[in-house]
């Protein structure tokens, strides 16, 4: 079996669901200290159109699909990486993840070179589990549980709580630049959501970078009776000796990662202890086989392993379904109360993505990730 093609495209949007809380709401980010980009993500989001759907296809006509990538990293994959890859063989993906990686070693190491490899990793992997006609969670070790409890991530918790999920990640829209009036809105989300969610329920808190130390520590000592499971990316990415000293001062758990890069940049957070629990995103730490070492060392400090987007990632649903220590599920609920579907998965175009049922989900047992593109949703 040999790699034929390297696939690279545009996916359409459908512009007939009103568009996210995520990138239309009030949500604290690194650009809140400047008051034209505060208000909502798509103001300063990069402007490079679609998303790209990234394919491998082999000889005895087997597509791999590893997901989508931002769109300026099409000449990574298309100038470069798919000369690696034509003519090898799928199942060599640890050789061909390391040749990506070195060779992109000049202007990759982080972000879109990274991602590229992630799409591309997550594809080899879906071809080896086609090719057995197993699904991707018996590649990875087999179940460790039957199902895994799903927590959504979104502000309108009534709404979830009544869609069965246990529990509730909130996305904080105030940070330091708002001062003592903005911590106090934050602290009346989490109250008014164990008011709704009840005392046994768990609440999580994601800060999308935008905090500082001082700010992470006095949310955390304000937040502690609500019983809060784990504050979230509180820091940008960088500050691991921040992340260092938030760990150890508060008494809530820290959780980063998700914009971390590579088992390189997790052995950082592991070694310093520099959080709690570890949430490494598959499509952008390197794909399945960067998540098993990440997973390996994790579980060597003892550390949870939580990715990021968990549940709308069929890649990293499986590793979930296979490892020990990745307890639960994230699902961001992109739709809104009144639509027809609102807990529908991100990757419309893709067929056999799985939903969490009663606040619970699990990989199903379709060969490889256990998806097809459906017809219609590639741009000529």
């Amino acid at each position: 079996m040999r790699i034929t093609q390297v696939l690279v495209d545009r996916v359409r949007k459908d512009e007939s669901k009103p568009k996210s809380w995520l990138s239309e709401s009030l949500v604290a980010n690194p650009m809140s200290i400047y008051p034209e980009y505060k208000a909502k993500r798509s103001s300063w989001n990069a402007k490079w159109g679609n998303d790209l759907l990234v394919r491998v296809v082999t000889d005895d006509g087997i597509e791999g699909i590893g997901g989508s990538v931002p769109a300026g990293a099409r000449i990574i994959i298309e100038e470069h990486f798919r000369d690696l890859l034509t003519g090898q063989d799928p199942i060599d993906s640890e050789k061909l993840w390391d040749q990506m990686f070195r060779s992109s070693l000049p202007y990759g190491r982080k972000g879109l070179a990274i991602m590229a490899i992630s799409a591309i990793d997550n594809a080899l992997w879906d071809i080896k589990g086609k090719a057995l006609g197993q699904p991707l969670y018996r590649l990875l070790g087999g179940k460790t549980k039957d199902s895994m409890p799903v927590y959504s991530t979104g502000n309108d918790v009534a709404f979830y709580h009544k869609l069965g999920f246990t529990g509730f990640k909130l996305a904080m829209p105030h940070g330091p630049v708002d001062g003592w009036a903005g911590m106090k809105a934050n602290l009346a989300l989490i109250e008014k959501t164990r008011e709704i969610v009840g005392p046994d329920s768990e609440i999580m808190l994601d800060c999308y970078m935008a905090w500082n130390v001082d700010y992470t520590l006095r949310m955390a000592r304000a937040c502690e009776p609500y019983r809060v499971r784990w504050i979230e990316e509180s820091l940008p990415p960088d500050d691991i000796e921040g992340y260092a000293e938030i760990t150890a001062k508060s008494p809530v758990p820290i959780a980063t990662g998700e914009h971390e890069f590579t088992r390189w940049g997790h052995k950082e957070l592991l070694a310093r202890r520099a959080c709690h629990i570890l949430q490494p995103d598959v499509m952008w730490v390197g794909g399945v086989s960067e998540m098993l070492k990440i997973g390996a060392m994790a579980s060597a400090f003892g550390i949870e392993v939580i990715p990021h987007g968990g549940g709308l990632h069929p890649w990293a649903l499986h590793l979930i379904q296979a490892q020990v220590a990745f307890p639960m599920v994230e699902w961001v609920v992109v739709g809104n109360e009144g639509e027809e579907n609102p807990i529908r998965p991100i990757f419309e175009y893709l067929d056999g993505m799985q939903v969490p049922v009663d606040g619970r989900i699990s990989a199903g047992d379709a060969p490889g990730a256990g998806i097809t593109l459906r017809d219609g949703w590639i741009e000529a």
